[in-house]
């Protein structure tokens, strides 16, 4: 099964920004230097950091494109961590304008992934894969197919 048009779409973001970061963190770790590096006071540990996370959102790509139902709750919990960012981003800016600036894009992509078609996109895709990672995963599914089967 083809994933939704939206779905592609932040695969391909989360893909851009896992490679970006992925380079970041090897460039703060010293390990790929383009231009002069800095060192001392935690960037090493800030690169590993960075590293991480890109692996993390290049896996997040890979799970949206074969609709992995663990690539939908990774969104949900982006998405509420974006909210929460934009909540700190008001706090320290002072002006409201930046805070719904922030939280924009976070609050469109939960809304997008609880649509009734992404959400049956994903279990659909888990269960064309005829396997699931983790009982986790199974339970996931299940319930996301309870809720349907209940709207």
């Amino acid at each position: 099964m083809r994933p939704p048009v939206g779905v592609a779409i932040l695969g391909f973001f989360a893909l851009i920004n896992g490679i970006a970061d992925a380079v970041l963190g090897l460039q703060l770790m010293g390990i790929v230097a383009f231009g002069p590096v800095s060192t001392g006071n935690g960037v090493f540990f800030s690169g590993l950091i960075a590293f991480g996370l890109g692996v993390l959102y290049l896996a997040l790509a890979y799970a949206a494109w074969n609709l992995r139902i663990w690539a939908w709750t990774f969104g949900m919990l982006l998405g509420a961590l974006g909210i929460m960012n934009a909540f700190f981003v008001t706090i320290a800016s002072g002006s409201v304008a930046n805070g719904l600036a922030a939280a924009l894009l976070p609050a469109l992509i939960l809304w997008y992934l609880n649509t009734e078609g992404v959400k049956e996109a994903f279990v659909q895709g888990e269960q064309d894969a005829g396997l699931y990672a983790s009982s986790y995963d199974r339970e996931q599914a299940e319930r996301i197919q309870a809720e349907r089967s209940t709207d």
